[in-house]
Parts: C-alpha cells; sequence; structure tokens
C-alpha cells in the first residue's frame, strides 16, 4: 500500500516535536551585539550527547563537524518516495545550510529541501501514519532530536551545501540506525516549482 502526504511549512512550532528550526526570525533569545553591529540569537537548537548521560557503559562519542554536499533527488511527476527513515539514538543532529563556490543560484525565498520525520512506533520503529515532511528553505537550518526518526536529506531541484554537527563513536548502531518502511509518496508540487521527471 502507497501512503500519500503533502508538504507543510517549516516553522519553530510545528517542527518543536522533532527538534528545533535554526533561524534569524521568531527566536525570543535575541540580543543585539558587537557594538551594535550584530543581531545574535542564542540557544537556537539543543545540542545532545546522550552517551555521557544516559548510557554510560557505550563509548563516548566526539562531536563531528562537517560538510554534505547534497545532491537532488529524483522525483517522478512531482512526488518524492520515501523509503527509508533513520535515526542517531545518542546524538542530536545539526543541518544548516551554507552558500559554497560554484553554488550561487539558490533562491533563499523558495524551499530548496525537503524535511521529513516520523514519530516512534510500540514496536520500537517508525510510525508509519505519523510520517510528516516540511519544505524548508536555505535561510533554515534544522536540529534533529537525538532519537528522531527522520529521513537521509532530501534536496529538490538544486545542490545545496550543509554545515553538520554530530557525535559519533563510530560504532554504526550507535552513530545511525535505519528501518525501511512502506512506500510514502509526498507531493511536492504545492512547493517546489520546476519539477521534471516521468509518470508514475
Amino acid at each position: 500500500m502507497v501512503h500519500q502526504i503533502t508538504i507543510e511549512p517549516l516553522t519553530i512550532d510545528s517542527f518543536k516535536p522533532y527538534g528545533d528550526v535554526i533561524q534569524l526570525e521568531g527566536n525570543s533569545n535575541t540580543i543585539i551585539a558587537n557594538q551594535g553591529t550584530a543581531k545574535r540569537v542564542n540557544y537556537v537548537a539543543k545540542l545532545e550527547n546522550l552517551r555521557e548521560s544516559t548510557a554510560p557503559a557505550i563509548p563516548n562519542g566526539k562531536p563531528n563537524m562537517c560538510i554534505f554536499s547534497s545532491s537532488p533527488r529524483p522525483t517522478v511527476a512531482g512526488r518524492f518516495e520515501v523509503k527509508l527513515l533513520e535515526r542517531h539514538p545518542y546524538s542530536s543532529q545539526v543541518f544548516m545550510p551554507i552558500l559554497q563556490a560554484g553554488n550561487s543560484s539558490i533562491n533563499p525565498d523558495e524551499p530548496s529541501y525537503l524535511v521529513i520525520v516520523a514519530e516512534n512506533g510500540p514496536d520500537d520503529k517508525p510510525l508509519l501514519n505519523t510520517v510528516r515532511a516540511f519544505a524548508a528553505s536555505s535561510t533554515q537550518g534544522i536540529n534533529y532530536k537525538a532519537n528522531s526518526w527522520h529521513s537521509p536529506m532530501v534536496c529538490i531541484g538544486q545542490r545545496v551545501d550543509f554545515l553538520v554537527l554530530v557525535w559519533e563513536n563510530k560504532v554504526p548502531l550507535h552513530d545511525c540506525e535505519e528501518a525501511p518502511i512502506e512506500s510514502v509518496l509526498v507531493d511536492l508540487t504545492p512547493s517546489f516549482k520546476n519539477l521534471t521527471g516521468g509518470k508514475l
């Protein structure tokens, strides 16, 4: 059976069950800094390394700040098919878009990537009827809570480069757990323009 969902706007409140939206606007922890020449937004994301607090018998992780250069995913008839979700059981994970050389075509006012999430089910797997998809622009970053089910990065129509922060200990199932799911089709047409692809 194929499930279909539509895209939702990515807002601080709508994404709160799964983590944080990292953006300038809408945050209350804002101060003026640098002799009045900068706006500083404090505590935009809750960073977690649960190996230290809840799993002392597990080898601790080290913070890994890295760059993901994510190519656009294939779409068909204005839809993206989700067949796998993942989670990081002991670490939050930050994705913040950055503008790299040779990638100047990004329009900051248009969505450039998808954020796909789901709640955990009673079998400790993604709960299929809770899958949601949010449209994110290049001015918005995200921080997934530790143990939050989400899709691997999905960029639509263009490459997006991200600065990423995650705690890892190089133990595969500690760092990342994957779960295949029944097919979920995300309707991209309300939010993403100039989509190409064949028929379903």
